[in-house]
């Protein structure tokens, strides 16, 4: 699934959010970023979306992390804190699925 980072109504970037770890309710995955995109912006006024059905995902905090200068290529990671369990269940299930077989 992708999702949709925004920024003033812009898209900035696009994201699987193909990491998790539940238990402490975060969400994380690498950045493709858009024409619109600019690094060192600050870490204000994000919001993330589901791409198909434009639903918002309610988050305590959206950080973007940008090392693409130091490592000299392409490095943007987005890590969201999703703002309840609740949230986090109905769009991350996935990984509470993989969560729990891992430790379940």
């Amino acid at each position: 699934m992708k999702y949709e980072i925004r920024r003033e109504d812009k898209v900035i970037g696009i994201t699987e959010l193909e990491g998790g770890d539940p238990p402490m309710g975060f969400v994380f995955g690498v950045v493709d970023p858009t024409d619109f995109y600019v690094s060192g912006i600050g870490q204000a006024g994000y919001r993330i979306y589901v791409g198909e059905t434009n639903e918002e995902i309610a988050s305590e905090s959206i950080t973007i992390e940008d090392l693409s200068e130091e490592l000299g290529e392409q490095c943007i990671e987005v890590t969201v804190l999703v703002k309840s369990a609740e949230e986090y269940e109905k769009y991350f299930h996935h990984h509470l699925e993989a969560y729990d077989k891992q430790f379940g």
